[in-house]
């Protein structure tokens, strides 16, 4: 037990010897301090009483000489470890430590970090607190943000062409949205049957197959796509933005969407909520904007 408290000690040199690594002294004392709960649970478990002395069977091994009586063997997660060999690789990796700190230029942490996992590692002790820096980080999403002027132009040409339609009027079901990942979604009214409609995803350049749609109102809530302008999306979310920078309390916003009622069309969203006021906000079916005025 003597030889684990001297382990103690020099981990704790670790302190001065990375001031400036605070992630790293932090692993290393939530790995070896003593009154750490990690300590506990391992005393526990290995059945080590409050004064050091063995409560259960842990394997020993000493034998006549003063030397190998201190030669003692500790048994951690199954494995039988020396702790003069312990004590060693320690030493080994404070020394390691300390050269990478001598390195011109600023303190690489991620390789003194990468040399405690190694040590670890080494002696098969519980990892608690330390973060794996090897470990692939998971990708994290940026938000695109709708398409641009002329991907949108591309993708409603692309829509009049679908061989379906091929010398036939495109009428638009309900509403047309443009999302934030670039996709666009709506429904069409189908070719041959005008009881029908179906709906349409635009994602990664090209449109998906149609997939039925239960409708209601075809009549009333249909408009022609002759006289939609899908690259407008740009200009009523650049208008919107503009009026929100003058309003307190204003959120912009990153996606539009077109909402088709009695045979015609309007862009939403149709007000600005700042934490004051609240601003009516209406748009020409090109985009450009029709009115603007408080509530």
């Amino acid at each position: 037990m003597k030889n684990l408290n001297n382990i103690f000690c020099l981990v704790m040199m670790c302190f001065f010897l990375c001031p400036g690594c605070k992630q790293i002294t932090k692993s290393v004392d939530e790995t070896f301090h003593p009154n750490d709960s990690l300590v506990r649970k391992y005393n526990k478990e290995n059945r080590i009483g409050p004064d050091g002395e063995y409560t259960g069977t842990t394997k020993t091994s000493t034998t006549t000489t003063l030397q190998q009586q201190q030669e003692k063997t500790v048994v951690i997660n199954g494995d039988t470890i020396s702790t003069p060999e312990l004590q060693q690789k320690a030493k080994e990796m404070f020394h390691d430590i300390e050269l990478l700190k001598q390195k011109q230029g600023p303190v690489n942490s991620k390789e003194i970090q990468k040399r405690v996992n190694q040590f670890l590692k080494d002696m098969k002790l519980p990892q608690t607190g330390v973060k794996n820096i090897d470990a692939e980080k998971p990708a994290i999403k940026a938000r695109k943000g709708i398409l641009s002027t002329e991907e949108l132009e591309s993708a409603e040409e692309k829509l009049r062409k679908l061989p379906q339609y091929h010398n036939k009027e495109i009428v638009v079901y309900e509403s047309v949205h443009f999302y934030e990942d670039g996709s666009i979604n709506l429904s069409l009214q189908h070719p041959e049957n005008p009881k029908y409609v179906d709906a349409y995803q635009y994602k990664n350049g090209s449109w998906s197959g149609p997939k039925p749609v239960l409708a209601r109102n075809i009549e009333r809530r249909t408009f022609p796509l002759s006289k939609m302008n899908f690259a407008a999306a740009q200009k009523v979310i650049q208008i919107y933005n503009e009026k929100v920078a003058e309003i307190e309390g204003a959120k912009p916003i990153t996606t539009a969407y077109i909402s088709i009622w009695d045979n015609g069309m309007r862009w939403f969203p149709g007000t600005i909520n700042g934490t004051r006021e609240r601003f009516d906000i209406q748009f020409n079916n090109d985009g450009t904007l029709k009115n603007f005025r408080q509530e």
